[in-house]
């Protein structure tokens, strides 16, 4: 397959403005309406567009073979409680897409490779009303409605890639569900949306000046940039050198538990059963070893599989955002690759080791942030776009926010996620904030014994390395 990607050169910030040379005067008036009509569907018909990443173009392939099941929809549900103002939240929902680029995102064809263009229309903020049904049937309605709503294909070429449905539970409750493409969203813009969607509302149900709009061409310019640095890094033989990291490595962790391929990779989750006291113990640990709980979790994930599959090494998938700048930080899109870690556990067993196991994974890892996960796998052999060509195994820091927040009169309250499709047979997902980390698994691929198991061996391990430090004083 031909590499999609191209030098930043090739494609400026700000393309100029093609230029037509007048009509000539004299000429037939129904000539020129003719000549002008031609013109005007030509300029419609080829916007300006921008090349996509590494990590795009696999996704916009993966959705070419299995629209809208392949695990790139990317669902928020917000609970809204409180007197909401509908028509203040549907206009802070244009609001946000003036903001961010990414949310005016689509995606076409040219010369066949897949480019993008930001000149998707607004998606209506669909209503439903349920506040004439029983409570009981009212829960069944909103899990059908978001379910319905989150697996609902996307069409790329049309675009929009995100959709809203606004469901009125009473009079004082609400339940927003809000699903993005994963080719305009990440973990990380889910925060980034919140805060620009909630300053929006604010402002727009106080009747108060709208929040100053950023730099909306900071997006571009971040694209282009990392299109150059991926292309760099396929070019110097970087993908070919992560690629000999992996050689000796099992790359399909037959875990005990584990059946077949399922046919959907809908996800449960189980959450491991650790308290708020030993969180924060473990938490101390950590930093001891210079490491984050993320860190901490990755060294203690690989331990416990090396020790389940007996083998000398795991190979770990986890995204990572790419966000090197204070601008990036504030930007809405998918600005992540994928990194393979490789767990070599240590040859005692005590905790620390563990911890500095982690942290060298994933200090490792992110020195090859800039090479294509694809490339990566090209290296090692035949892609596929149902599951992850490399592992299947995957460490995750969720990052998004979990926290209420009050803006006015109302309550916003992010919901757990769900109706997320999973491309590993198994991922660890750790919360960035509070105190929670979880064993993402396709239900239909797992003995549910198994699962439970995995994740109070975890919660067990995490415990010794808590009672491992001294309390603080």
């Amino acid at each position: 397959m031909t590499s999609l990607t191209a030098h930043h050169e090739d494609f400026p910030v700000v393309p100029a403005e093609r230029t037509e040379p007048p009509l000539k005067q004299g000429v037939d008036p129904q000539r020129a309406r003719l000549v002008e009509a031609l013109r005007a569907r030509r300029r419609t018909q080829t916007p300006q567009t921008l090349p996509m990443t590494a990590t795009q173009q696999g996704i916009w392939l993966a959705e070419q073979l299995s629209p809208g099941v392949s695990g790139y929809h990317d669902t928020a549900v917000l609970r809204i409680d409180g007197p909401l103002d509908a028509e203040a939240l549907r206009l802070a929902l244009g609001d946000a897409r003036a903001v961010h680029e990414a949310m005016r995102c689509r995606v076409i064809e040219a010369d066949g490779e897949p480019r993008q263009s930001f000149d998707a229309p607004t998606p209506e903020l669909a209503h439903t009303d349920l506040g004439a049904v029983d409570a009981q049937t009212r829960a069944a309605r909103i899990e059908r409605l978001t379910a319905l709503t989150a697996t609902e294909p996307f069409d790329l070429e049309a675009g929009p890639l995100w959709r809203a449905r606004l469901i009125r539970v009473e009079s004082d409750e609400h339940v927003l569900i809000l699903v993005f493409h994963h080719l305009i969203s990440d973990g990380w813009s889910h925060g980034v949306l919140l805060r620009t969607l909630l300053s929006h509302y604010a402002a727009r149900a106080q009747n108060t000046a709208l929040p100053p709009t950023p730099d909306t061409s900071a997006y571009r310019r971040w694209l282009l940039s990392r299109v150059t640095q991926e292309q760099a890094a396929v070019d110097s033989g970087r993908a070919r050198e992560v690629a000999t990291l992996l050689a000796e490595a099992p790359y399909r962790a037959a875990l005990p538990g584990l059946k077949g391929p399922p046919s959907d990779r809908l996800a449960a989750a189980v959450e491991l059963p650790v308290s708020d006291v030993t969180w924060a113990s473990f938490d101390r640990a950590c930093r001891r070893a210079g490491a984050t709980r993320h860190m901490g979790l990755t060294g203690l994930f690989g331990h416990l599989l090396s020790r389940t599959l007996r083998s000398e090494r795991t190979v770990l998938a986890s995204p990572v955002a790419i966000r090197d700048d204070p601008d990036s930080a504030h930007l809405m899109g998918c600005l992540i690759n994928v990194v393979p870690m490789v767990l070599v556990p240590r040859p005692t067993a005590d905790p620390a080791a563990a911890l500095a196991a982690g942290r060298e994974a994933v200090l490792t890892a992110l020195r090859y942030a800039d090479v294509p996960y694809r490339d990566v796998a090209r290296v090692l052999g035949p892609l596929t776009a149902s599951d992850d060509p490399v592992t299947n195994v995957g460490v995750e820091e969720f990052n998004a926010p979990q926290e209420p927040v009050r803006v006015g009169d109302v309550v916003v309250k992010p919901m757990p996620r769900g109706h997320v499709r999973l491309r590993h047979d198994l991922t660890l997902s750790v919360a960035r904030s509070g105190a929670s980390a979880q064993l993402l698994h396709p239900v239909q691929n797992w003995n549910v014994n198994e699962i439970q198991s995995l994740a109070q061996n975890l919660a067990e391990l995490i415990s010794d390395t808590a009672a491992s430090v001294t309390p603080e004083k």
